[in-house]
């Protein structure tokens, strides 16, 4: 099936047009457009905070400086790492200090683009910027957990939503969180 796409022609001048701007904190929360816009066009946003990927170091003692090929613990998400995490990714520590950029992924090895420059002990928790690709649970049944932003505008209640998911708790798999920290900003366009 062939995908289309339809287009609303009314013109509108930008002196119509207003975007609302903001931040939003952990999931599922609203934002009621009531009073300040008629209509909105098109709403987005992303996280400004690190989230779990879903891998832990898992080295008796550590990672050391210098390391590119770490050693993940897996067994909170099915045993792979290839659920968690894919090339491309920039991979962060728990406080956002940014590691390097996802080159490899073996079932419990990460790569990244550049040495450590700093030890990771075992049991560390590795995270990512925005969402992660953690599908797996630690049973390794499949799930349908949301682990990303997902922003739905709904006209009839005119409200913007902001859902951010949940994650697996580092320190428990079987304990549901909201995603790393849930943080982020928003924009709204739409006609006054």
């Amino acid at each position: 099936m062939t995908g289309t796409s339809t287009g609303d022609i009314r013109t509108h001048v930008m002196g119509d047009m207003l975007m609302i701007t903001g931040t939003f904190s952990q999931g599922g929360t609203e934002f009621s457009f009531d009073g300040l816009l008629n209509t909105v066009f098109a709403a987005g946003g992303h996280f400004n905070a690190v989230n779990y990927s879903g891998l832990t170091i898992n080295n008796g003692s550590h990672e050391g400086v210098g390391q590119t090929v770490l050693s993940v613990d897996t067994a909170g998400v099915g045993g792979d790492a290839r659920s968690c995490v894919y090339p491309g990714q920039t991979l962060y520590n728990e406080t956002g200090g940014r590691l390097g950029i996802i080159t490899g992924i073996s079932n419990n090895t990460v790569t990244i683009d550049t040495a450590l420059t700093e030890q990771l002990l075992d049991d560390t928790a590795l995270y990512v910027m925005g969402a992660s690709k953690m599908s797996l649970l630690a049973n390794a049944a499949i799930t349908a957990q949301n682990n990303s932003l997902d922003v739905s505008i709904d006209e009839t209640n005119k409200l913007v939503i902001f859902d951010v998911g949940q994650t697996i708790d580092p320190q428990d798999s079987n304990n549901l969180m909201p995603t790393g920290s849930g943080e982020g900003r928003f924009w709204i366009l739409g006609q006054r």
